[in-house]
């Protein structure tokens, strides 16, 4: 049986086709075996839902709860089954607002559209601006298949509505991702700081023998040397 798509909130009209309704009829609807309206004649018992002249319910505002099959039977006068239709309802959600999410992985990289959460939702990848050959919700894209520059995006669609992510350009290296000026900072943190201060005075230790090296080799040298070596 097919299924008069709706989203949650709009107004749904399960139709009762070719009813033909007379005035002594009677006109009943059930929602999934329960009475939701009710009308003898020109009397209305029972009045969930609005119905229209045609015998077609009208759902306003519909929920989720509303889903589930509708069943629409008219009556003569004398009791006698005329017509009886049977519908199925189902009320969606509209899909969120995707988002594509890169995980850099040994080899490659993962990348996940991240508004799937029911079996309700379709996927498709585009690369590149081109549809790819994929409709699961995590793409996987091997070190060999990524270029520079390459970028992805994810459809996700349902019967009532569909959106689109924004572009992705994953950047990544064999073994993760690419973090740009950790290095420096690494250095001047932790145990870093403590070695570049150890280097510092090596340096002015050379540059010191250095200086008096080359005094030596000129014969030149500060007062205070002959007073030590006399």
């Amino acid at each position: 049986m097919s299924c008069i798509n709706t989203a949650v909130g709009d107004t749904a009209i399960i139709p009762f086709e070719g009813a033909k309704l007379l005035a002594d009829n009677e006109l009943r609807w059930t929602h999934n075996t329960r009475r939701v309206y009710l009308k003898k004649g020109s009397q209305v018992k029972l009045s969930e839902f609005n119905v229209t002249q045609h015998g077609s319910l009208m759902l306003e505002n519909v929920q989720k709860d509303n889903s589930g099959e509708y069943k629409g039977i008219v009556y003569n006068a004398e009791g006698t089954l005329i017509k009886e239709t049977v519908q199925q309802l189902c009320v969606l959600e509209p899909v969120p607002d995707p988002t594509v999410l890169v995980e850099c992985i040994e080899k490659g990289v993962n990348l996940t559209c991240s508004a799937v959460n029911n079996n309700e939702v379709v996927v498709s990848w585009m690369k590149n601006g081109m549809k790819a050959n994929a409709t699961h919700a995590v793409l996987h894209v091997s070190s060999s298949e990524l270029k520079s520059g390459d970028n992805f995006s994810c459809t996700v669609s349902n019967m009532i509505s569909h959106k689109s992510a924004k572009e992705a350009e994953p950047v990544c290296s064999d073994t993760g991702p690419v973090y740009i000026q950790q290095l420096p900072i690494k250095i001047l943190t932790g145990g870093g700081s403590f070695l570049l201060i150890l280097f510092i005075i090596c340096l002015v230790c050379v540059c010191c023998c250095c200086r008096r090296n080359k005094r030596k080799a000129k014969g030149v040298f500060p007062m205070n040397y002959f007073v030590f070596t006399l």
